[in-house]
């Protein structure tokens, strides 16, 4: 067996997490029909200032279709509501399980669009009891921010 250098390892153990890197969606996934999904068994709430950008708002909300087993991952959000309220769900798309849901604020102006800023995530929710989800805050955090950017090409500061 070869020996791998820290780089090696470091690319496998991104690919075994994260997946292969998804294409951006075009429109909005809604895994209604079709998709078994397991709810949190032992959920863990906390606070969560983390702002989005209005730029990737629209990538966001279309969430990710996984299309092939490299894909690691299903996202998909609900809403907006009329107060901007809405939640991106992320599961194992092997396992169906829901591993993360990011509760996001978004900003609307008089008619009802996007406004310029103040859109953010205000809380997260992750699993404890999984083996495999089984994470502390900080790292669900970052999770979920790689799972963004990775799967979806949403970039967040």
């Amino acid at each position: 067996m070869t020996n791998l250098t820290s780089d090696e390892r470091e690319s496998l153990l991104h690919h075994s997490v994260y997946g292969r890197k998804g294409e951006r969606p075009t429109e909005r996934f809604n895994p209604i029909e079709g998709w078994e999904k397991h709810a949190m068994t032992k959920p863990i709430t906390s606070e969560w200032n983390q702002p989005v950008p209005r730029t990737e708002l629209v990538k966001l909300l279309n969430g990710f279709q996984p299309r092939e087993m490299e894909d690691k991952w299903l996202v998909y959000a609900d809403g907006p509501d009329a107060q901007g309220n809405a939640s991106v769900y992320m599961y194992r798309s092997w396992t169906h399980y829901l591993n993360l849901e990011l509760k996001l604020v978004i900003n609307l102006d008089e008619n009802g669009e996007f406004a310029e800023d103040n859109h953010r995530f205000t809380e997260i929710i992750w699993e404890s009891d999984h083996e495999r989800a089984r994470q502390q805050e900080e790292q669900a955090k970052e999770t979920a921010k790689k799972v963004c950017e990775w799967c979806m090409d949403v970039r967040l500061p």
